[in-house]
C-alpha cells in the first residue's frame, strides 16, 4: 500500500512539474505571437515603409472599400487587390536590394 502512495506522490509531482513546464512554454509562444502585433511598425505598415503610409494607405482602403460594396462584385475586387499586393511585395524586394 505504501507503495502505491509512494508511486502516486511522485507521479503527482511529475505531473504538477510537467503542467508548469507547459504554461511557461505555452506563455512564451504567445508572447512571441504577439510581439509583431504589438510592434509599431509591424503588419501592412511595415510592407509600405512604417508609419509614413498609414493616412494614404486608411484613404485607399476606405475608397476601395467604398467601391466594393456599390459594386456587389467582391471576387474580381480581390484578385485585383491580391495581385496589386503581390506586385508591391516584389516592388519593395527590388527597392530594398539597391
Amino acid at each position: 500500500m505504501s507503495n502505491d502512495k509512494l508511486s502516486l506522490a511522485e507521479r503527482r509531482e511529475a505531473l504538477i512539474v510537467q503542467c508548469s513546464m507547459q504554461r511557461r512554454d505555452a506563455a512564451r509562444e504567445i508572447g512571441a505571437l504577439m510581439t509583431p502585433l504589438s510592434h509599431p511598425a509591424g503588419g501592412i505598415g511595415k510592407l509600405f515603409g512604417g508609419g509614413a503610409m498609414k493616412l494614404p494607405l486608411g484613404i485607399a482602403s476606405t475608397v476601395i472599400g467604398l467601391v466594393v460594396a456599390k459594386s456587389g462584385k467582391v471576387l474580381p475586387m480581390l484578385t485585383i487587390g491580391l495581385s496589386l499586393i503581390k506586385a508591391a511585395r516584389s516592388v519593395m524586394g527590388l527597392v530594398r536590394k539597391k
